[in-house]
């Protein structure tokens, strides 16, 4: 293959990969765990970072990176997951010069290929998380690796090391390619003195993780179980990785991968007193059969069997398989790369549906009381949500998060939960329902005259989460009017100033009777003269609460959008009405303080100011 050919078609293999990992990159919003990375990358000094991961699962050189990434680009889903696309295509990059290095380039360029093609891959991708960091670290610690191996200078003596620590600080897992890489030196490395170069280096290198080390036995100690979300070691597990991983038809990957495993283990083996004296494609088969080794071998202890830390394979799994399918003759070798392609873009394999936290933000957001709180109860989903919320909530808003509270209370959990409630007359509360459990929150909120009055359902995996609103209901001698003498008003809730184009309005509405009718409700902004300057009209909670539903022992709450772009700045009037859309009947209103009937109620004043947008 000429040298042009050969970067033509890397260079088209690399946009490819970047077109699957870009395209799609913001379809979901962030899930549980990139909450989780979110949230240890808030501070913006180093230490702050790594100090936040003491008690987690992790080390702290991916969190490190995003938080600087984060001041430099901004903390957009988009922006903060592009970290996980570059290392992605670089770790691709890679593939290719592994390929080349172990095999061939037609090996480098299939292998590369076939790992752009990943679904698996393609997933991690497009997540604010470590692993492609991860893989991309060991992708680079093997081309050192190699490339030391033939020529032991300074300047790869110290690549070498700085791979290593920089592995070993973004994830644990890693420590598996210096296990594949000291296993192959010993048994590939002649004289034997150059083994012990490598052995010291990497002694040496890893002194560079002794501050973080007693941190990792720390984790390792308060979790001796391992991972809580670790998979059964079963025939079910084995199923469901290797379509994971080698996708639909297994046998098209899984041959390809076997078909190159046999090749290096059919080569001979050098007897001819050379420095490397095992082929040196053994590197790729100890990459693959190591890693599932360890992870077989130690489940007794700990449990680290994972689809997101054994994904390390798709590296040397795309590395094999690409070597495996160069075997072929150049035309049958094209005919396999066109059916690895078309397989590859026309099927999905691995998928990971992300809970709809971005969603239920921006429902809450689009139907937020002015001053009010916001309360999560989702187990698992916080600060993912938090995230979502912050970003779509107006700047201020408090957001309470009862998980946390339980972890900082403990058993005086419900007497914290008890004083918040007490300081708030209503707030949106997310809550993960789950229906074979206790909810501890029923009780205080029942206890301190909360009444739920809209609901709101998203769901996951057919599993509900929802939004509720609860209200404290004033007594009926603080109501703002009563509509034909059935329908009250207890509440208004709006901003005062305004520097928005849209002012949004929430009203809290009751009834004494049952009705017959839906009707409208039509809130308006009147200016000095008393003229119609802006309005929204529609049935209550958007229809989804309509008049003719009302219980007499219920109360609802109701949302409005009034759109102001198109008014001057001034002060206006805020009124509400009621009206049977039907025939344009008004039902009369009549204050809280008595006065006369009127055709609308003035709940209050808006100041509209500059600067809307």
């Amino acid at each position: 293959m000429n040298r042009h050919l050969f970067l033509t078609l890397a260079v088209l293999v690399l946009l490819l990969a970047a077109l699957l990992r870009i395209y799609n990159l913001n379809a979901q919003g962030l899930w549980g765990d990139e909450g989780w990375s979110v949230e240890f990358s808030d501070p913006e000094n180093p230490a702050e970072v790594s100090r936040r991961l003491v008690d987690d699962l992790h080390p702290p050189f991916y969190f490190i990176l995003l938080s600087g990434w984060r001041q430099v680009a901004g903390d957009s889903v988009i922006v903060m997951r592009l970290i996980a696309v570059y290392a992605a295509l670089i770790s691709i990059a890679l593939m290719v010069h592994l390929g080349r290095q172990l095999f061939s380039l037609s090996a480098g360029l299939l292998g590369a290929l076939i790992l752009a093609l990943a679904d698996k891959h393609i997933v991690l991708s497009q997540e604010v998380r470590h692993y492609t960091l991860a893989f991309m670290l060991m992708a680079l610690s093997s081309a050192v690796f190699l490339r030391w191996l033939k020529q032991p200078s300074r300047t790869n003596t110290l690549l070498y090391a700085v791979t290593i620590l920089l592995a070993l600080y973004t994830h644990y897992y890693t420590m598996i390619i210096l296990l594949v890489q000291i296993t192959y030196a010993a048994v590939n490395l002649r004289p034997w003195q150059r083994f012990g170069h490598l052995v010291s280096i990497v002694c040496l290198s890893t002194l560079g993780f002794a501050p973080w080390s007693l941190v990792a036995i720390h984790q390792l100690d308060i979790r001796p179980e391992g991972i809580l979300h670790s998979m059964d070691l079963s025939y079910e597990t084995a199923e469901f990785l290797a379509i994971d991983y080698l996708g639909r038809p297994v046998s098209l990957i899984g041959g390809l991968l076997l078909l190159g495993i046999l090749r290096v283990a059919a080569q001979k083996r050098d007897t001819a007193g050379q420095k490397i004296v095992l082929p040196r494609g053994t590197y790729g088969v100890l990459w693959v059969v190591l890693p599932v080794a360890l992870t077989i071998a130690v489940y007794p202890w700990v449990t680290v069997l994972t689809d997101r830390n054994l994904a390390l394979l798709l590296l040397p799994i795309a590395l094999m398989a690409g070597y495996g399918a160069a075997l072929f003759a150049p035309p049958a070798r094209i005919i396999l790369a066109l059916i690895l392609l078309a397989n590859g873009v026309t099927s999905l394999d691995s998928y990971f549906d992300h809970p709809p936290w971005r969603e239920m933000a921006q429902y809450v957001a689009a139907n937020h009381p002015h001053g009010e709180p916001v309360i999560m109860d989702v187990l698992g989903g916080d600060k993912a949500l938090r995230y979502h919320l912050e970003h779509s909530l107006p700047e201020g808003t408090t957001i309470y998060n009862l998980n946390q509270l339980r972890l900082d209370h403990g058993a005086y959990f419900l007497g914290v939960l008890d004083a918040t409630l007490q300081e708030h007359d209503g707030f949106w509360m997310a809550h993960w329902v789950n229906p074979n459990q206790e909810w501890d929150a029923a009780d205080p909120l029942s206890r301190h005259g909360y009444t739920r009055t809209a609901t709101h359902f998203e769901y996951h995996q057919g599993n509900p989460i929802a939004w509720y609103h609860y209200d404290r209901v004033p007594p009926d001698s603080q109501s703002l009017g009563r509509y034909d003498d059935t329908i009250v008003l207890y509440r208004a809730k709006f901003p005062g100033e305004l520097t928005a184009s849209i002012l949004d309005v929430s009203l809290l509405w009751g009834t004494s009777r049952s009705l017959e009718t839906s009707y409208s409700v039509s809130v308006f902004l009147l200016d000095q003269q008393g003229r119609l300057q802006a309005q929204h009209d529609g049935p209550p909670q958007g229809g989804l609460a309509p008049t003719n539903t009302w219980r007499a022992d219920a109360v609802y709450f109701d949302h409005h959008h009034i759109p102001i772009s198109g008014i001057n700045n001034g002060e206006y009037q805020l009124a509400v009405k009621i009206y049977n859309s039907a025939n344009g009947q008004v039902l009369a209103v009549t204050s809280g303080n008595g006065q006369t009937p009127e055709e609308y109620l003035i709940v209050g004043t808006v100041l509209i100011q500059s600067n809307r947008r």
